[in-house]
């Protein structure tokens, strides 16, 4: 299957490109940074519609996985106007474009969608963003099922293990801290329920074989932990100094508003798509730690 995958030089997409690349003809876009190598690649801004549609045209994929996304909560809160752009606008051109050119849309939104006052939530439960990055991520997600109604979109935790590029994965910067020596601060109030590029990759091949699914999927991992127990556990997985980390309570931070708890409800992808989602230890073993 010939497969385009946006955001391939991101966290997440940077590793998808190699995974799903053991099965499927992958393209690679990317807007600046680079790809991985042995992965074809074109170059695009997706806020430009002329240039997705001339995109799709030359690649003409069978299946578009959009991970693209400005992803910095902070850089979100500051510049509204950057992430409506590349998290709303983005999507909505995307969408048009996989609408016309006919192949199928897998977009990746995020659990910082939802307001986090209740653990596990299912994907029935209503998003109340608190943060910008949240915000325009579910109005991405709108866009999507308004401009391509067969699409699926998954809301991916809290990503951890190996990731691709210039930012570090949610384990991989605890433990590069770790690794230098430097104290680390986690809340003991927060929870997530982290999940690996791997298992994403496997929900997503899930996915590409069953082309009548579509809709929302939550991929999350199978632990819901505190941002504090993560930290003790990158430790312990990777032989690091766990008296570095200190706790804190969330009431202490100081940004871009962030939910107490937003683990997932993974019900309706392990039931519909037969999905199991690695190990947290298995995951955390591995990354890029400098």
């Amino acid at each position: 299957m010939r497969i385009l995958i946006t955001g391939a030089s991101g966290l997440l997409g940077g590793r998808l490109g190699p995974l799903l690349g053991q099965n499927h003809a992958i393209t690679a876009l990317v807007r600046e940074r680079p790809a991985p190598e042995g992965v074809s690649r074109v170059r695009a801004d997706l806020t430009d519609a002329d240039a997705v549609g001339q995109v799709l045209d030359e690649v003409r994929p069978d299946a578009v996985i959009h991970c693209a996304a400005l992803a910095d909560a902070e850089v979100c809160e500051r510049e509204p106007e950057r992430a409506r752009l590349d998290n709303e606008v983005a999507s909505r051109n995307l969408a048009q474009a996989c609408r016309r050119a006919g192949a199928r849309l897998i977009a990746i939104s995020t659990d910082l969608v939802l307001a986090g006052d209740r653990p596990f939530s299912a994907e029935t439960t209503a998003a109340a963003p608190l943060m910008e990055y949240g915000r325009t991520k579910l109005r991405g997600e709108g866009a999507i099922s308004e401009e391509c109604p067969d699409a699926v979109i998954l809301r991916v935790a809290l990503v951890c293990g190996q990731g691709y590029g210039a930012r570090l994965s949610g384990s991989e910067a605890i433990a590069t801290r770790l690794r230098r020596g430097e104290t680390v601060t986690l809340y003991e109030d927060e929870w997530r329920t982290p999940v690996d590029p791997e298992s994403v990759s496997s929900a997503i091949d899930a996915l590409l074989a069953r082309p009548q699914v579509r809709g929302l999927f939550h991929l999350g991992g199978l632990t819901r932990l505190t941002r504090l127990e993560l930290g003790q556990r990158v430790a312990s997985a990777l032989g690091l100094d766990a008296g570095l980390i200190r706790a804190a309570p969330q009431s202490s931070h100081r940004g871009a508003p962030r939910p107490r708890d937003v683990s997932l409800d993974i019900t309706r992808a392990r039931a519909e798509l037969r999905w199991t989602p690695r190990s947290l230890d298995a995951a955390l073993s591995e990354g890029r730690i400098d």
